[in-house]
């Protein structure tokens, strides 16, 4: 006996212009679950980018992508870094060729990443029971633009999601300003020189 099909299809309508795209604005409170305004990389792509790729490369990428940080692999396919827009644009590459004598355009990933070993993570365990403004004291404590979630998973750290400060910016309606007091300047020489 023939199984019958429970499913219909549904209607479809010609576009005669082109359609808008919808520009997310998810507003938040700092009470809220921090899980509500976590990048969940099980769901969401996340841009990766070689180590060998260039400066101007990468920008083009990301603004393809529409990101501003991207991750970086090495040449086994695995991660060995990240970097942001404000890492290729900033003072990064202009210290890194004044120090080690190369010129802008030969510049790479690689040059000006920050390396998995300078990474500030936190456990998806303790992101599980935080609120937003748990999320947004520790970026702000640690002068941190993206705050990157790692889970345990079968004896393996796996890289789960982010939070990046600029989108719990515009969801709080507020400002996450690094605390200089918890930066120092060997901090900073320690990524450069990596």
């Amino acid at each position: 006996m023939p199984q019958t099909n429970r499913f219909k299809s549904l209607p479809l309508s010609s576009m005669n212009t082109a359609p808008q795209l919808p520009k997310v604005q998810r507003l938040a409170l700092p009470h809220d679950p921090a899980l509500s305004l976590l990048t969940d990389l099980h769901h969401s792509a996340c841009v990766v980018a070689s180590h060998r790729d260039g400066l101007e490369q990468t920008l083009h990428l990301m603004l393809r992508a529409n990101v501003r940080m991207v991750f970086v692999s090495g040449p086994d396919g695995e991660l060995v870094g990240m970097v942001t827009a404000e890492d290729l644009q900033g003072e990064r590459p202009v210290l890194r060729t004044s120090s080690h004598l190369i010129p802008h355009n030969e510049l790479t990933l690689s040059d000006i990443m920050i390396p998995v070993r300078h990474w500030d993570t936190v456990e998806l365990a303790q992101v599980r029971t935080a609120r937003l403004g748990d999320v947004a004291e520790t970026m702000h404590q640690h002068g941190l633009r993206y705050l990157l979630v790692v889970q345990n998973k079968e004896g393996r750290i796996m890289l789960r999601g982010l939070f990046s400060a600029t989108r719990l910016e515009m969801a709080m309606n507020t400002t996450i300003e690094a605390d200089l007091h918890s930066r120092s300047f060997a901090e900073f020489g320690q990524v450069l020189a990596h």
